[in-house]
């Protein structure tokens, strides 16, 4: 095990200037990470170093099922933006996390939380950076994500904020040189947070951070991978590229791999899970790209779907987060293009 790099922020309040187009570049690629194309590798070939034969790993199928919950949606847009707001995360209070602004020059991003009922949103920008995102927290304040740095070499950086201490952070095996990639994705009540970064090969290499080590997650058969969640259990969820380019989640429990593929789906993403175990993402068929709720996923007669549509959704709708109240949260593409953040709960 490899001790983590750290680093603390010196907190003011001066204001960095704005993206040079080669940081806006940076972080575009940092935001589509998290995107519909997150476990997407830049047509890397080389497996990971860890991985085990594609034969040692739990493949389930089974066909949707009817729609076992019935949700009430509230559309949950920041204030700061009136086209771009996606919500990442919701806690056990169903206080959530998310991240406003699409990452461009004229449109940077921020990261926010809030409570409900939610009229209030309270900045979580990392001190001085331009661009911050927001990715998930837990139920006692720990709240994750990323930020780039165009201070040297336009890098973007994990961070970890807990009470109120900004640290950022990167896997020591991150390549050297300028444009770096880092970003943590997940986080639960024990302090211990999942993310991944970019590789010599310009590939994902998902990673686990607990006890103050850098862990590599190597699902089998993955070119690519991301570890986006992971609940108190310790059980991990994330996607991953395959070397025919086929995009499929992925979850992880007691050390065993099952990989996630939506039924006749052309791609599925799983970002969180609650601590039942219950998985949320995204899935891609040709009426577009919709979310998920997973029910028993290592279970191959148990195994349980349903697909989520935002209402006022045209075409996509992801599913980034669920608690144990079965309160989710996500965010959705409207008829006007505008990219909204929603919260729903049961009926």
């Amino acid at each position: 095990m490899t001790a983590f790099y750290a680093e603390a922020s010196i907190l003011n309040t001066s204001t960095n200037s704005r993206l040079k187009q080669q940081g806006a570049a940076a972080l575009t690629v940092a935001l589509t990470a998290f995107a519909i194309a997150a476990c997407n590798g830049p047509g890397a070939t080389v497996p990971s170093s860890g991985a085990l034969p594609a034969s040692s790993i739990a493949k389930r199928t089974a066909k949707p099922s009817p729609t076992p919950y019935q949700f009430n949606f509230t559309t949950l847009d920041d204030p700061g933006s009136a086209s771009y707001t996606r919500i990442m995360g919701i806690d056990e209070l169903a206080q959530v996390v998310g991240t406003y602004g699409s990452g461009t020059a004229s449109d940077p991003s921020h990261g926010f939380s809030s409570e409900v009922p939610y009229t209030k949103f309270r900045n979580l920008d990392y001190p001085s950076a331009p661009d911050t995102v927001a990715t998930a927290m837990s139920s006692n304040e720990i709240f994750v994500g990323y930020f780039l740095d165009d201070s040297s070499g336009h890098h973007t950086w994990g961070f970890i904020r807990n009470k109120g201490v900004w640290t950022q952070y990167k896997d020591p095996k991150t390549p050297k040189g300028p444009g770096s990639i880092n970003e943590f994705l997940g986080v639960n009540d024990a302090s211990e947070v999942v993310g991944f970064y970019v590789n010599s090969y310009g590939s994902d290499q998902a990673y686990e951070l607990a006890s103050n080590h850098f862990h590599p997650l190597d699902p089998p058969g993955a070119v690519s991978a991301t570890a986006n969640g992971i609940n108190l259990r310790g059980t991990i969820v994330g996607c991953e590229t395959l070397a025919s380019g086929t995009v499929e989640g992925w979850l992880l429990q007691n050390r065993g791999y099952t990989q996630l593929a939506y039924p006749g789906a052309s791609s599925t993403q799983a970002f969180a899970l609650d601590y039942q175990n219950q998985v949320v993402g995204s899935y891609v068929d040709a009426k577009g790209t919709h979310g998920f709720i997973l029910t028993d996923p290592v279970s191959p007669s148990q195994r349980y779907w349903q697909t989520i549509d935002e209402p006022d959704a045209a075409g996509t709708t992801v599913v980034t987060s669920i608690n144990s109240h079965h309160a989710i949260s996500g965010w959705y593409i409207d008829e006007n293009g505008n990219t909204d953040g929603f919260v729903a709960t049961l009926q």
